[in-house]
């Protein structure tokens, strides 16, 4: 077991990712054979699927109607973070209510959209749009709609696949658990939780195994950490979040908590790609009292609160973020 104690949401709808300066990309021949368009769902386009997870509104994030988050895709726990438009199916006028669990049986598909730059001749003297975009956007049609109770994920649903299981740090027997509502995950057989992290929100992520006992489960090959920032204050960390910017400030978002961290523009390897993208934040949490945030655009003289702050910082890029990290805290 390694531990890491103390050490510790955009929707796109574009198949593929927004490409980046150096990146080229790859052609595919609609109309040969050899290729099939495989969707966000990771299956063919048109493939009949049941998805489960929680109907969200998203429409300030460029969605036309809901989006679901997904948390099972036929029947299969997923910790992917997939958030797809719904549109209603042929002859299909089931309205969702948002925030609210679903079943939804359905397909992907998808449409390009937009106008291409250069499509048209505006003019001298007239005004078109600053910067056309035309690009592939997927959504899934649903045809049947059951409310169904909110899904609590479990270790029991990643048995012998990779998981993030939160839960509160108990040992017993000097041995150290994870315990959920779903049961009890052993993250060491050989020690107990060091000192501060007892009886605190913690996390876990490995491969998750079975046991000879009921309800108990062991995490192979696993980290874990703290999850409240408030828990980690005065220590070394390693935050998992989400890098924005505005009319040149930058800020970090863990988990729902916007914060500062210290001087991040003047990292190294520190670009304006990294907009919007996923990265890990390592440093020293502290508290400071800083300029707010949500007032980057309405004045040059912000007022002040108290923000955590990551000082003497570095930094990592990451894939992605699972969807249980983008959860608000």
């Amino acid at each position: 077991m390694r531990w890491l104690l103390p050490i510790t949401t955009i929707l796109t709808l574009i198949v593929l990712p927004a490409l980046r300066a150096q990146e080229k990309p790859i052609d595919v021949p609609i109309g040969s054979d050899k290729y099939r368009l495989i969707g966000r769902l990771h299956e063919p386009f048109g493939t009949v699927l049941r998805l489960q997870g929680v109907v969200l509104d998203a429409k300030c994030k460029g969605a036309n109607g809901p989006i679901i988050r997904i948390q099972r895709i036929n029947d299969r726990a997923t910790q992917e973070d997939i958030q797809i438009e719904l549109a209603p199916g042929f002859q299909n006028d089931q309205k969702l209510t948002l925030d609210q669990t679903y079943e939804l049986k359905g397909y992907e598909t998808g449409a390009f959209v937009g106008l291409p730059q250069g499509a048209i001749d505006f003019g001298a003297n007239k005004i078109g749009p600053p910067s056309p975009s035309f690009g592939f956007v997927t959504y899934f049609e649903f045809t049947r709609a059951e409310r169904i109770p909110p899904i609590r994920l479990s270790p029991a649903d990643f048995v012998d696949r990779e998981a993030l299981i939160e839960g509160v740090a108990i040992s017993h027997e000097r041995k150290a658990y994870i315990v959920s509502d779903g049961g009890r995950l052993l993250v060491d057989v050989s020690a107990p939780w060091p000192k501060g992290s007892e009886d605190k929100t913690v996390e876990g992520f490995g491969t998750i195994r079975k046991t000879d006992t009921a309800m108990t489960y062991r995490l192979e090959n696993g980290v874990t950490r703290l999850v409240r920032l408030k828990d980690q204050l005065g220590r070394e960390v390693a935050l998992r979040g989400t890098a924005w910017s505005m009319n040149g400030h930058w800020w970090f978002n863990y988990r729902g908590t916007e914060m500062y961290v210290e001087g991040i523009e003047d990292l190294p390897g520190w670009n304006a790609y990294l907009h919007g993208e996923p990265v890990v934040i390592t440093g020293h949490l502290e508290e400071a009292v800083l300029p707010r945030i949500d007032q980057i655009t309405l004045k040059s003289d912000r007022d002040r609160k108290k923000y955590f702050i990551v000082r003497k910082p570095s930094w990592k890029p990451l894939n992605a973020l699972l969807a249980p990290e983008r959860v608000n805290r």
